[in-house]
C-alpha cells in the first residue's frame, strides 16, 4: 500500500489523474489475494496487477471510466459470469474489484504511513459514505482520512485482527462493506555470517519484501558496499548484536556463519526471542552435531524444534545464487502461513 500511495502521489504531481483497482474479495482458486492492487493514470501508464494479467485489460477499461466520473464501482469476476472467458477469467474462482480514484489519497491521509506503522486502512466500499477511507492505528486506536468516525469505531476490533494475522478482509456494519487493508512494518531478515551466500541472499530476500541486516564479527567480512539493498551491515558478535537487534515476531533470522562455536553462542541467544524463523545452513550431519550440542548446553527439544535445517526448500542448490534462491523461497512460505497453519505447527 505504501508503493501505491507513492506513485500516486508522484503521478499526481506530474499532472494525472489516478485510479486504483484493489483486489477486495477472492473466492476458489485465484491468482492473488485480496489487496493486490493495479494503479491506471490518465496518461495511460499503469502499475501492479490485480491477477497476474486475467482480467487487467477490463479492470482498466472500469479504471478508465472512474477516471472520467469520478464515481468507484465494484466489478465481479468469475464462472458464473457468463463472459468470465471473454475477460479471460478462466482459474476458476470469483473475485471482486473495487475501482476508486485516488485524487489527493495520500494528503487526505494525512501522508504515507512510515514503515514502522502497524495498523489498517479501511476503505468503504458499499452504501452511504462509499469511496471514503480512514487509516486506523492498531495500538492507539489513532484514525486518519474520511472514514466517518463511527464507522472506524465500529471496525477497529476487526481492523486489529486484520493487522495482527496481516489478512486483509472486508466487514459488513449496516449497510456499509468495508474493506480492510493491513498496514503493517515489511518483514526483517537478519542475516548472520557475511560472504557470497550473504551477497546472493541479501538481493533476493530484498526482492521477496523482506528489510535485511547483515551481521559479522569478522572486520573483513562487513563491507556495507558488498550488500547494497541491505539496510544495515553490522560489525559484531553475538552477544552485542542480537540484543541491541531485538528479534521480534516479525523478525527472520538465516544463520550462515560455517563455525561451531560463534553458532554455539549465536542460536540460543536467537532462540530465546520471538523470531519468526530462524534457519541454519548446514548438512543433515552438520545439523545432527549441532543438535547434540545444544542439548549439552540445556537447550529442550522444543527450542530445537524451531531451527530450520538444513536452511532452505530442498531443491538440490549448490551456488550461493542457488542456496540463497532456496532459502528465500522458504522464508516466503513461512511468512504466508495463515494463523490455523501456524498454530498447527504451534507457532
Amino acid at each position: 500500500m505504501r508503493a501505491a500511495l507513492e506513485t500516486s502521489r508522484r503521478w499526481e504531481a506530474e499532472g494525472h489523474r489516478v485510479a486504483a483497482a484493489t483486489l477486495v474479495t477472492v473466492g476458489g482458486s485465484t491468482p492473488r489475494r485480496a489487496g493486490a492492487r493495479l494503479l491506471v493514470s490518465s496518461a495511460g501508464d499503469t502499475r501492479g496487477s490485480v491477477s497476474f494479467g486475467c482480467v487487467e485489460a477490463d479492470v482498466a477499461v472500469h479504471a478508465r471510466e472512474v477516471l472520467h466520473s469520478s464515481r468507484p464501482r465494484l466489478a465481479h469476476y468469475g464462472m458464473s459470469d457468463e463472459d468470465a472467458f471473454a475477460v479471460g477469467f478462466s482459474c476458476g474462482g470469483t473475485v471482486e474489484v473495487f475501482i476508486e480514484p485516488w485524487a489527493g489519497l495520500a494528503d487526505r491521509l494525512g501522508g504515507i504511513p512510515g514503515e514502522s506503522y502497524l495498523g489498517t486502512m479501511a476503505t468503504v466500499l458499499t452504501g452511504p459514505d462509499t469511496g471514503t477511507h480512514g487509516l486506523l492505528e492498531r495500538d492507539s486506536g489513532q484514525v486518519a482520512g474520511d472514514i466517518p468516525k463511527a464507522l472506524a469505531e465500529a471496525v477497529a476490533a476487526e481492523a486489529a485482527a486484520a493487522a495482527n494475522e496481516e489478512q486483509a478482509r472486508v466487514v459488513q456494519h449496516g449497510e456499509s462493506r468495508v474493506f480492510l487493508e493491513p498496514v503493517v512494518p515489511s518483514p526483517r531478515l537478519l542475516i548472520f555470517g557475511a560472504g557470497h551466500a550473504a551477497q546472493a541472499l541479501t538481493p533476493a530476500a530484498t526482492a521477496v519484501g523482506f528489510r535485511v541486516t547483515v551481521c559479522d564479527h569478522r572486520p573483513g567480512e562487513t563491507v556495507p558496499s558488498r550488500y547494497p539493498e541491505a539496510v544495515q551491515v553490522l560489525l559484531g558478535w553475538p552477544d552485542e548484536l542480537v540484543p541491541s537487534l531485538a528479534p521480534d515476531r516479525r523478525t527472520s533470522a538465516v544463520v550462515l556463519v560455517h563455525n561451531p562455536e560463534v553458532e554455539d553462542s549465536l542460536l540460543p541467544l536467537l532462540l530465546a526471542t520471538p523470531a519468526r524463523y530462524i534457519g541454519v545452513l548446514g548438512s543433515r550431519r552438520t545439523h545432527a552435531a549441532r543438535l547434540d550440542r545444544l542439548r549439552a548446553a540445556g537447550l529442550d527439544e522444543g527450542q530445537l524444534a524451531r531451527l530450520h535445517a538444513p536452511v532452505g526448500v530442498d531443491i538440490g542448490a549448490v551456488t550461493p545464487e542457488e542456496i540463497a534462491v532456496s532459502i528465500a523461497a522458504e522464508l516466503v512460505a513461512e511468512r504466508r502461513r495463515g494463523p490455523h497453519e501456524e498454530q498447527a505447527a504451534g507457532g
